[in-house]
């Protein structure tokens, strides 16, 4: 049996978990996450009610940013071309060897750290389109390489067993090589308006659709655009469709309810729970290293429970997290709406409400005026497009402000010395956090860009390159505008 048989629904989260998107995530037949940031026992949680786990992992690309990775690689795990590497500047990464067993231990060993070791059900192959895109034009190094990534594949069934295994792109790869092996095939860029009136496209439903029948391989789509009618067209061709209208690492909530249970808990749990449990489990969990995740896509109620919890004991970590952003430029188009008004509403709660509880251990004149101050102006500009690795820039200045106002109060020792405890806290964490926040913003610049940079779908047609079909795609897209 194919693992992906009964999966109806499914989501891409690249992010941090919360306690809520835990619960949430429930609701999906699938998730594919990045397995660095989640425990054995989150997964667990997802898991709970017959959830299947996809994790991440970087076929035939290894980025900078994962600096334990490259350390390990040899230089014949590198795939040169006269001599020089392929380097990828727009995500700055390089193209690798699938053909080295050394490289492909190391990609064995990362699934039994990252994936077996935590009881994730299988792996979510990215970048597998690299071979038909750089190879293409050149027969004996396209073999080698396909050759290279089957062996892999191999290996990996004989090591772990009935694991779940999907590629991203790689269409002539996948008919030619690998459809014995692996389980499903993901379709990013599934936009109805292209697909409908693309022959190639239409060409390659029908191949994908013979290639289930015979091989029983899953295809999952993803739209960005026209989410109605690119979900009816993947419906109608026995594809599994999901719409990501954000970077991966938005965590769009509420979307789906599950199909069905596989456990004991009864089915009306899913629908009646979700707002009640959203807000109810938000203030509990402790992301207080991440808030503003939630809060870029949940519901209005989720946010209004949120301030309670952080501001009480944190009132400046929450707020100057946020300001920390870096990456602004990254998923800017999707997210920057969201930031402007959740901050804006999140310090007018803080003042008004919390104010009142603080003052046990912090005037009420320092909350009310210096910290709604500095959260109204720095948040609002540079909110929540990243939130889930945001780190201690800011906290480093809000402790000192922070006692300065409080030294004119009746109890100066108390407040300094919980501000400099979370400060602690903060710096502890930050390198943890630092790895954390690039590794997601690579994940959101190489899904949210890379894929989108060719609108209409990124596999080479026919015999043409990968680099000449997105020239020619963008040349007849401008006469088409």
């Amino acid at each position: 049996m194919n693992p992906l048989d009964g999966v109806k629904n499914y989501q891409v989260y690249y992010g941090h978990p919360t306690a809520a998107i835990l619960k949430d995530m429930q609701n999906y037949d699938l998730v594919i996450i990045e397995p660095l940031h989640y425990t054995k026992a989150q997964v667990e949680q997802i898991k709970a009610r017959g959830t299947k786990v996809l994790g991440y992992i970087s076929v035939m690309e290894v980025a900078t940013w994962n600096t334990g990775l490259m350390s390990k690689l040899q230089s014949g795990d590198f795939f040169t071309r006269n001599g020089q590497r392929v380097h990828y500047s727009e995500w700055d990464s390089y193209l690798t060897n699938i053909a080295s067993p050394h490289f492909q231990g190391l990609l064995l060993t990362e699934i039994q750290n990252q994936v077996v070791a935590k009881g994730i059900d299988g792996v979510f192959m990215d970048t597998v389109g690299d071979i038909d895109n750089e190879h293409l034009n050149n027969p004996t190094v396209l073999k080698q390489q396909r050759d290279g990534l089957v062996n892999f594949l191999k290996q990996a069934r004989a090591r772990y067993g009935e694991i779940a295994m999907v590629q991203n792109w790689g269409f002539d790869t996948l008919e030619t090589s690998t459809a014995p092996y692996v389980d499903g095939i993901m379709w990013e860029s599934f936009n109805a308006d292209t697909i409908k009136s693309d022959a190639w496209s239409q060409n390659m439903i029908k191949k994908l659709q013979a290639v289930d029948a015979k091989h029983s391989v899953k295809t999952l789509t993803i739209s960005t655009r026209l989410s109605a009618d690119s979900h009816k067209l993947a419906k109608d061709s026995g594809f599994i469709h999901f719409h990501e209208a954000d970077a991966y690492v938005n965590w769009n909530a509420g979307l789906v309810t599950r199909t069905q249970d596989t456990t004991p808990a009864p089915v009306a749990v899913a629908p009646t729970t979700k707002p009640a449990e959203t807000t109810t489990t938000k203030p509990a969990a402790t992301t207080t290293t991440k808030p503003a995740t939630t809060t870029a896509t949940k519901p209005a109620t989720t946010t209004a429970t949120k301030p309670t919890t952080t501001t009480a004991t944190k009132p400046a970590t929450t707020t100057t997290t946020k300001p920390a952003e870096t990456t602004t430029t990254k998923p800017a188009t999707t997210t920057a709406p969201k930031p402007t008004t959740t901050t804006a509403t999140k310090p007018a709660t803080t003042t008004t409400t919390k104010p009142a509880e603080t003052t046990t251990t912090k005037p009420a004149t320092t909350t009310a005026t210096k910290p709604t101050t500095t959260t109204a102006t720095k948040p609002a500009a540079t909110t929540t497009t990243k939130p889930v690795t945001e780190t201690a820039t800011k906290p480093v200045t809000k402790p000192v402000s922070a006692p300065k106002a409080d030294a004119s109060t009746d109890k100066p020792t108390e407040s300094k010395e919980k501000e400099k405890a979370d400060w602690k806290q903060e710096k502890k964490d930050k390198k943890e956090k630092k790895k954390a926040k690039k590794h997601a913003k690579k994940h959101a610049k190489k899904h949210a860009g890379k894929h989108s940079s060719s609108n209409d779908h990124h596999a080479a047609k026919g015999n043409m390159c990968g680099k000449v079909k997105h020239k020619t795609a963008g040349f007849l897209n401008f006469f088409k505008f």
